[in-house]
């Protein structure tokens, strides 16, 4: 019965993923539908147009499949909880009454001295630790206890412990999206030292620039974008890491080494989405970087 009502839900899920990725790419292709042909020049801006509009959908794709896995996987936890509860409340013996009284104190010495105690020395007292404290044991017999026992103080649970690597990332980006951009920075931070070959790693470490450069951290900016781009200079985060790398150069006062970044990120990715050569187009204006150049 479970295994069906699970296949069920991965249905529903599926169903709803789809039909929302329809709702979401219609007006897009509708809208490339009714252009009409003109000039190349026409027809690039017009493809450049799309291929934002793509990047755009395909976000909102991903925020979707984001909040129905938390959903998912917050539902999973909270069964796997209650039937672990269960399974230990119905299999745990009930646990009998523990009660330590000390022996009152008596107002005549003699009355607690043992009988033989000139033939014989004395039993010591001994303190036996445990889970309840400190309990004074003599001839194998409790004779008091420490009232109030103090624990030590346990330490505390790593926020990501448990989680896989998937839930790592998505934890952080999460911290991302609220602008809880120092808790962001260490859940990153923790993703990247914890899973250094995992497939998210150019991401994760593209976003922990980010998280520097919007605090205005450039130094640290800096050589983030750098560790992400050196990571896969192949990857789809690679011009974006130039891009950023020249921007934190620029903060830094260090012209030249932003226009020698914003010359490599056009001649190693002419192909590179739109918004992005024209922000390095913009940059390297402002920066008069072909003035630099000469």
């Amino acid at each position: 019965m479970s295994g069906h009502n699970n296949l069920m839900q991965s249905a529903l899920r599926f169903l709803f993923l789809f039909g929302i990725a329809g709702l979401l790419f219609a007006p897009a292709h509708f809208a490339f539908a009714q252009q009409q042909p003109g000039t190349g020049a026409n027809y690039e801006t017009r493809l450049e147009s799309l291929e934002d509009q793509m990047r755009t959908l395909q976000g909102r794709i991903e925020q979707l499949e984001f909040s129905v896995r938390r959903m998912d996987q917050a539902l999973q936890r909270m069964q796997s909880d209650i039937d672990e509860r269960l399974t230990k409340l119905e299999s745990a013996p009930p646990a009998p009454p523990v009660a330590v009284t000390p022996p009152p104190a008596s107002s005549n010495p003699s009355a607690t001295a043992p009988s033989n105690a000139g033939s014989e020395p004395a039993t010591p007292v001994t303190a036996v630790n445990g889970t309840l404290g400190a309990i004074k044991m003599q001839n194998g017999k409790v004779t008091g206890a420490v009232a109030n026992p103090q624990a030590p103080p346990l330490p505390a649970t790593p926020p990501d412990y448990g989680l896989s690597p998937q839930e790592q990332y998505d934890r952080a980006f999460d911290l991302l999206r609220k602008t809880d951009y120092e808790g962001a920075a260490d859940a990153f931070k923790t993703f990247i030292d914890k899973n250094p070959q995992d497939k998210l790693i150019d991401n994760a470490k593209y976003w922990y620039g980010e998280t520097l450069y919007v605090r205005d951290k450039f130094d640290a900016a800096a050589v983030a974008f750098a560790d992400a781009y050196q990571q896969n200079p192949k990857g789809n985060k690679a011009p974006d890491s130039l891009l950023k790398l020249a921007l934190s150069l620029a903060k830094l006062d260090k012209i030249p080494d932003a226009c020698t970044t914003l010359q490599s990120l056009k001649s190693k990715y002419p192909n590179a989405p739109f918004k992005i050569r024209q922000q390095a187009d913009q940059q390297s204006t402002q920066l008069k970087c072909a003035a630099a150049a000469h």
